[in-house]
């Protein structure tokens, strides 16, 4: 029994060494559609949002009825994504649980990181 919890305790450990970070300024960010099931597909369209890792308030970068969204840093810093399938029927709006991109659920759990370039040097010489 002893062995089989440290076997788990490896494999777990091995898990959270999987998360990838994605470095660049643009990403575009799918994910596959739900089961809607009886839900009409026009009444759903899905939030997408950016969140400060390892801590911070997320951020709503847009709302579309696609299933992708292109998102553009313009500030340094390493984040999360998530989505939210959003349903508006009869004048209320309904939403899902978020699906973030560093957790179980993602085929590969990922940050995305965006860093600027540094500056290039000026006039190399010889001396």
């Amino acid at each position: 029994m002893k062995y089989v919890v440290a076997l788990l305790l490896f494999v777990a450990s091995l898990a959270g060494c999987q998360v990838r970070t994605i470095v660049g300024s643009t990403i575009i960010v799918e994910w596959d559609a739900p089961d809607l099931g009886a839900i009409p597909p026009a009444e759903i369209t899905y939030e997408v949002y950016m969140e400060p890792y390892p801590g911070g308030a997320a951020v709503l970068i847009g709302t579309v009825a696609t299933l992708e969204q292109p998102i553009t840093f313009t500030v340094e810093g390493k984040y999360k994504i998530g989505v939210r399938t959003r349903r508006d029927v009869d004048g209320e709006t309904l939403y899902s649980e978020y699906a973030w991109s560093d957790v179980e659920g993602s085929p590969v759990p990922w940050y995305a990181a965006y860093y600027l370039m540094p500056p290039k040097v000026q006039r190399v010489r010889i001396r």
